[in-house]
């Protein structure tokens, strides 16, 4: 069966015009799931892009499954939460 599935790394979204071949909806939502942690890991990659990201407090990655029909199916999202602690007062 043919899916898509999209990326939306922060404001960034792209889209899967082309779509794989899975065996089922199970697998493509297993595909999207694992893709998550490797568009993390290439997010760190290069000085800029990784003080880019460290200057925000939050960064989410999504990745969607749709049908050839266009319909989000399944949605699996990461999230990145960094904070800063105030520095204690002697």
């Amino acid at each position: 069966m043919l899916f898509h599935i999209d990326v939306a790394d922060g404001d960034i979204i792209t889209r899967d015009d082309d779509g794989l071949e899975f065996f089922d909806l199970n697998e493509a939502c297993a595909a999207a799931v694992s893709l998550l942690p490797e568009i993390a890991r290439e997010a760190l990659h290069g000085p800029r892009r990784r003080a880019a990201m460290m200057q925000a407090q939050e960064r989410y990655i999504a990745a969607l499954v749709r049908d050839e029909a266009g319909h989000v199916l399944f949605r699996t999202r990461l999230r990145l939460d960094m904070e800063w602690p105030k520095k204690p007062e002697l």
